[in-house]
């Protein structure tokens, strides 16, 4: 794969990503997003945005509960999928969020499950806050579920294995240049293929400066999918919820 390309680019695309993460927890993403329609006393008139939504299944569990949802991506074979359970209240779009075009504005904005810090530069990270900031009304919220990367670091594997559907991935892992990179080799049917996944090393300050500079304001950090709190030592997860400024 080309250093030149964006690792997201090929590798969201590629039916091997969808295969290697095959047994990702639907129902803890159903209770993550309970609790979080729980908290937000959510009204039902109010219109959900999924920022980098995948093939939809936490929009489309979101639509089940009554809610006007829209989900974007940046994958078309993603979005391809999630277009069949598309109704009057849930619709998706292929969109780059380096270059959100909406013409509607958003109750909630949602960055679920470490779809933050992709990027190559903080620059990019601060161009998708203000896209963000500006498909949100007046007193919006966002919320973006990240990695702890504290936790993370010090629990970092270097190598493992994997074997899915017959295939087996061998997966290294490290932190360079500010990034976690994970390096996927695999073969199937006589053909070696290699991919990255490069994720930025974000803290909750770094989080905390970035949306308090573009026009938010910190309402929460939570550690965890119950919503506790955070604690940068020992947390699971780098839950932000921020809310818009008037």
């Amino acid at each position: 794969m080309s250093d030149q390309k964006e690792w997201f680019s090929e590798w969201f695309d590629s039916p091997y990503y969808h295969i290697l993460y095959q047994n990702r927890d639907d129902k803890e993403a159903e209770f993550f997003l309970s609790n979080l329609i729980t908290f937000f006393k959510a009204k039902r008139e109010w219109k959900i945005i999924d920022l980098a939504c995948g093939k939809g299944r936490h929009a489309i569990f979101l639509n089940s509960l009554g809610y006007d949802v829209t989900g974007i991506d940046l994958s078309s074979k993603s979005i391809a999928i999630a277009k069949k359970s598309e109704n009057e209240n849930l619709h998706f779009e292929v969109q780059d969020l380096r270059h959100l075009k909406f013409k509607e504005k958003f109750d909630i904005a949602l960055n679920l499950f470490t779809s933050f810090g992709y990027f190559r530069s903080k620059e990019e990270d601060a161009i998708v806050i203000k896209n963000i900031h500006h498909i949100l009304k007046p007193k919006g919220f966002v919320l973006i579920d990240f990695m702890n990367t504290g936790v993370v670091l010090r629990n970092l594997v270097a190598k493992e294995n994997k074997l899915v559907c017959g295939i087996h991935f061998q997966i290294s892992k490290k932190k360079e240049n500010g990034f976690i990179v994970k390096n996927i080799h695999f073969c199937d049917k006589n053909k070696e293929y290699e991919y990255s996944e490069k994720v930025q090393t974000l803290s909750s300050s770094d989080f905390e400066k970035l949306l308090t500079d573009h026009g938010f304001s910190i309402l929460n950090l939570f550690g965890n999918y119950k919503l506790d709190e955070f604690r940068s030592e020992s947390s699971e997860r780098l839950i932000i919820l921020a809310q818009k400024n008037a």
